[in-house]
This record gives structure tokens, sequence and C-alpha cells, in this order.
């Protein structure tokens, strides 16, 4: 899990603090392993990013103003404002906000239903997840899943019965790295593939 936590904290924060599109949008967990999931994820922020709002290391601010009022209105839902774990602190005149992870938010409040471009991580709990295929599937397609899993008939679950642009097991953000391979969404999340000359064969 240590491994995952570092992976994970790198593909959600490292890509300007989660204003990318393969940025990692939610973590579903199983209810047993969330304390530990939530305990790791805040001593690697602390490691990776630091302590102190005014000394972070590392982390990007806020592209624009418009974009900073847009997180807070996702922030301050008070079925997102009450379900903070960590974070939430923010320095508007510098258009910063520290990273952030929200604990089971309500999952149609607007933080669970748009694509967030910022440093806010949901956590959703399941029983089992095995119900993670569900889940997906009730939502609009994704632009990528990242599943940190060994169990072998999950990632042929997940292959089988999801549907997304991509799939990385076992990390985060580093498809997008490989410009060697193809890029792209589906459905609602994008269409074509892209880098190097697929992008080329996707415009013609």
């Amino acid at each position: 899990m240590k491994v995952a936590v570092r992976r994970i904290s790198s593909g959600k924060w490292g890509p300007c603090s989660g204003q990318a599109c393969v940025g990692i949008d939610n973590i579903l967990v199983e209810h047993k392993y969330a304390s530990n999931l939530i305990d790791l994820l805040k001593k690697t922020i602390q490691r990776f990013y630091g302590e102190d709002m005014g000394k972070f290391k590392n982390l990007c601010k806020i592209v624009n103003k418009h974009h900073l009022n847009r997180l807070l209105n996702l922030l301050e839902d008070p079925a997102v404002a009450a379900s903070i774990v960590y974070g939430g602190s923010l320095d508007e005149e510098n258009l910063f906000i520290e990273p952030t992870i929200v604990l089971d938010p309500r999952v149609d409040a607007a933080i669970m239903e748009e694509e967030i471009f910022g440093p806010f991580l949901p956590i959703i709990t399941l029983d089992d997840i095995h119900e993670s295929i569900e889940f997906i599937n009730s939502r609009e397609k994704p632009l990528t899943i990242y599943a940190f899993t060994k169990d072998e008939s999950l990632k042929k679950q997940i292959l089988a019965e999801t549907s997304s642009g991509s799939v990385t097991f076992s990390d985060a953000f580093v498809l997008n790295a490989c410009d060697n391979l193809p890029f792209g969404g589906v459905g609602e999340s994008g269409f074509g593939r892209y880098h190097g000359m697929y992008s080329f064969h996707t415009c013609n």
C-alpha cells in the first residue's frame, strides 16, 4: 500500500496540483482499508509537498481566480465540507489550495459529478472492491482507470466489464508520459487517439 499511495499522491497532486485531465478524481477502496489509506496519504503529502501552507514545495497554484472560485464552491457544499478529513486550507490572494482529502461525500455532490481539476481527492468506501465495477458503470465513462490490485480476476473483470479511455494497473499517470502509446477517451471522456502519429491519424 505504501508504494500505491506514493504513486497515487504523485498522480493526483504532481500534475499541476490536480489540474490535469488524467489526474485522479476519486478513489474507491474497501472500508476496512480506508483509515490506513488516509493515514499514509497524509504522511506522503507532508513528505512530498510539505506541511506548512506558506512553505509548500513542488505544488503549483490554481490557474486563475475563476477556477479558484469554482473549486471553493465544490468544497463549500455542506455535503463535502463536513467530509473533509485532511487539508482544506487556502490562500485566495496567491491562488493556492492545499491538498485536500474528502471521505465519503454524497455521491450526487458536484465534487463527484464534475471533473475536479484541482487538489481535492474524494475517497469512496465500499464493502467489497468488486462493487467498484457497478460504481464505475453507473457514471459517465472515465478518461482513465488506475486500478491498484494484484487480484488477476479483478483485473480481468475491470477490462471486460468497464469502458474507459485507458486502464493502468498499479500505477498512475504513467501512460500519459509514454508518447509511443496512443492516448484518448471514450464517450463523455473524449474521442480519438493522440500522441505522436496517432494525433495525425485522428485528425485525418
